[in-house]
């Protein structure tokens, strides 16, 4: 095995790390503001989360693209080549922070809607989650691993993603979690069924007071959902 000693850039995962990309992309916000790229004509908006961030623009995506990375010359930062391009919404989807954002036809009108909901990976992660404290907890008492263990995790994830459109994303978390939690009954009580009939959904939500992801999933108009509409 070679150790490598990295020179340049900030440590992945560590604490300083979002403080230190503040600092420097601080300029980054501030040329924004001054050339004024979000307001008209230009509506070119930049929205950043420590050192990721994206461009909205409807046209000339090239030139903000410019824009930023001269302002990241300046400063002695690069672009990371494999998760910087350019985009068309309106042809592919592309993910930031978790969410996979995607322009649509709405189901109800047909007219053109951005839509967001967790990206596969995010999903990914959280039944990876889930399916870890099932496998280290079976001999824990039911009651206290879904109260201590698995609704920590549902509720966290809920709340991040519950503003987007992603109703059936928790519908397939929550059976997930119900799925595992039943194969771990199997395994610890050595039992041969899938112990769906003896421990259907309401068995986990009604007697041990399983964190219900859809009570967080939010209804209404469409505009109550942050759905906005696509400019023509």
């Amino acid at each position: 095995m070679q150790l490598r000693k990295e020179t340049t850039g900030t440590p992945q995962g560590g604490v300083i790390s979002p403080l230190l990309a503040n600092l420097y992309l601080h300029w980054l916000d501030r040329h924004w503001e001054r050339q004024a790229f979000g307001q008209r004509p230009h509506d070119a908006h930049i929205v950043r989360y420590a050192d990721d961030f994206v461009i909205l623009c409807g046209k000339r995506p090239e030139t903000y693209l410019a824009e930023a990375q001269k302002v990241l010359d300046r400063l002695g930062l690069t672009l990371n080549a494999q998760k910087t391009r350019i985009v068309d919404a309106r042809q592919e989807p592309f993910d930031f922070l978790g969410h996979r954002f995607a322009v649509q036809p709405s189901k109800r009108t047909g007219v053109l809607k951005t839509y967001y909901y967790p990206t596969p990976k995010a999903m990914a992660s959280v039944k990876k989650k889930v399916r870890e404290v099932a496998r280290e907890g079976q001999h824990w008492d039911l009651p206290v691993l879904i109260r201590e263990k698995v609704n920590p995790i549902l509720r966290g994830w809920g709340h991040y993603f519950k503003t987007g459109n992603s109703r059936m994303h928790f519908k397939s978390i929550a059976n997930y979690t119900i799925w595992t939690l039943c194969i771990m009954l199997r395994k610890k009580h050595k039992k041969r069924s899938k112990g769906w009939r003896d421990h259907p959904p309401s068995w986990f939500y009604d007697y041990h007071n399983l964190f219900k992801l859809n009570s967080l999933v939010v209804t209404g108009e469409e505009t109550s959902r942050y759905v906005r509409p696509v400019a023509p």
